[in-house]
């Protein structure tokens, strides 16, 4: 009678195991990366670094810059203006993850 149980349990625990591991397949996380030292500049003494635009936006209400994003040693007022930018494209094409096709280590990558 114990020898039965025993395999029921361990046959759910089985299951529940490999329905968890299978739950994640396809899905690739990466972890956010620490963002770099924050610009040192007079204009701006407070720094918040913006991790969609991927660079660093002055939060200091008494500058002349307040809200502005800060790239390549230069502000820029809006985030159109950033975006227009080439050595910001360049940048910002290094940072967005490639599109994959395919399943485990033979996958193709191609430019997202």
């Amino acid at each position: 009678m114990k020898s039965s149980l025993t395999k029921k349990v361990m046959l759910g625990i089985s299951t529940v195991a490999v329905a968890s591991a299978m739950s994640g397949c396809g899905q690739t996380t990466y972890p956010e990366p620490s963002p770099p030292r924050p610009p040192n500049d007079i204009s701006c003494n407070d720094w918040e670094w913006n991790s969609t635009q991927g660079v660093y936006e002055c939060d200091d209400s008494s500058s002349s810059h307040y809200r502005s994003y800060y790239h390549n040693n230069r502000y820029y007022s809006s985030s159109s203006s950033l975006h227009k930018d080439s050595s910001y494209k360049s940048y910002k094409s290094t940072l967005t993850p490639k599109k994959s096709s395919g399943f485990g280590k033979g996958s193709f990558s191609s430019g997202g």
